[in-house]
């Protein structure tokens, strides 16, 4: 009886996680994707510039 239970659930969220990924379209997901991408290096190259610029500062 347990294992009709686990598979009821598993079916289930396989089911709830189909339908979340056809309901978004793939064009979503890649610009999310590239978002990231974005996101992260700018992140890196503005800590980069701010690290530098305090070194500057500490230097005078």
């Amino acid at each position: 009886m347990e294992q009709i239970q686990q598979d009821g659930k598993a079916g289930f969220l396989r089911g709830c996680f189909l339908s979340l990924f056809k309901s978004v379209a793939l064009e979503n997901i890649v610009k999310t994707i590239i978002y990231a991408i974005i996101g992260t290096v700018v992140s890196f190259l503005i800590s980069m510039l701010l690290r530098y610029l305090v070194g500057l500062m500490k230097g005078k």
